[in-house]
């Protein structure tokens, strides 16, 4: 079946065989999430590149109420609507069915941006947890149209929020509240154009409007810079031994960034991080991967965000999605795959904090 970009299970639960998700965060708690590597009073925003997103105020859908599992306390999930989250490919109960049975499905995507759990109060006036998590309206009306679809989409809420954050819930004793179609106040998500181009990019066969959406975020990240090349490369025998000298020093002055992965695919590659430091401060991010079963760099896709690492192979099943404390520069960032050692090394430069 489906697994989100964000997950990865190692057995044979719903989830295992390679859902994706578009994996956004809140806007409003963006600065607390993701700022490990700043000082306080000090902003790094002219520094950096411009955001290539989106804020967007979902509308309200369906309220779900739920129960945390060994606790019994209450935990409900507001489904919402957005436009700027691109629907899944539009396939029937049958493909669906046939989906979930089949061994390499790893082509089908379900788009959802998941905020993070929130206190908020329900109608006794009681503290209650609450997430929000937008889909695109069409495929919202599937799921309030199909009961198949409407459960498979909550047993992808409920490894989600497992995945995510550790949120253990009960899907059978999920339900959709009749009379309230969220609960608290939606908050606003944040939809990156990376993010949308790599779903549409995935559909069989896009719509003459998929196309224009694809070009208008084509042309967008082609204003100011033209076109960009490859950033992965190939390496031939004889440059291999002058990187591997290279790696060698960089290990020797290296030191062990935190990790906080986002996993998907049917399987997240063997990978090492490390960060170069200059004068105690982080100056560039090191990212080691092994690809075995990738025969050229044809098959590799590396996407360099400003505070992400994302790395997909939708033939070979590989995929590795991470968020760093660190604004990295994206126009330097640079990667070489070896063919031989099936090796791909990344160096990303990093914008100081200061």
């Amino acid at each position: 079946m489906a697994r989100s970009t964000n997950f990865l299970d190692a057995d044979g639960s719903l989830m295992e065989k390679n859902l994706k998700f578009v994996k956004n965060e809140i806007e409003d708690e963006l600065n607390q999430f993701f700022s490990g590597a700043q000082t306080a009073g000090v902003t790094n925003e002219s520094l950096a590149p411009p955001r290539e997103y989106k804020i967007v105020q979902p509308k309200s859908g369906i309220c779900i109420k739920s129960f945390k599992t060994n606790t019994d306390e209450k935990f409900f999930i507001n489904v919402c609507q957005s436009e700027e989250i691109p629907p899944p490919e539009d396939i029937t109960e049958e493909q669906l069915a046939d989906i979930l049975q089949s061994e390499a499905p790893s082509s089908f995507r379900i788009p959802m941006s998941i905020s993070d759990p929130r206190i908020t109060k329900d109608k006794s006036n009681n503290s209650v947890d609450v997430s929000d998590i937008a889909i695109n309206p069409k495929f919202f009306v599937k799921v309030q149209k199909s009961l198949l679809f409407k459960d498979f989409f909550l047993a992808l809420i409920a490894e989600a929020l497992n995945d995510k954050y550790n949120v253990q819930i009960k899907v059978e004793k999920s339900i959709i509240l009749q009379n309230r179609k969220f609960i608290g106040t939606l908050v606003q998500h944040r939809v990156r154009n990376n993010d949308v181009k790599t779903v549409i990019n995935s559909y069989k066969q896009p719509s003459e409007e998929d196309k224009k959406k694809l070009a208008q975020l084509e042309g967008a990240n082609a204003i100011g810079g033209g076109k960009k090349a490859p950033l992965v490369q190939e390496i031939n025998a004889n440059e291999l031994n002058v990187l591997k000298q290279k790696s060698e020093e960089i290990k020797q002055n290296s030191t062990n960034i935190k990790q906080a992965i986002s996993l998907a695919g049917s399987s997240v590659p063997e990978f090492k991080l490390r960060a170069k430091l200059c004068e105690e401060e982080v100056e560039e991010i090191h990212a080691e991967f092994y690809l075995p079963k990738c025969i050229s760099s044809n098959e590799i896709t590396l996407d360099i965000g400003e505070d992400r690492i994302l790395l997909e192979s939708m033939k070979r099943g590989y995929m590795f999605d991470k968020f760093v404390n660190y604004r990295l520069n994206q126009e330097r960032a640079r990667a070489i795959f070896d063919k031989t050692n099936k090796m791909l090394q990344v160096r990303i430069p990093v914008y100081p904090v200061h």
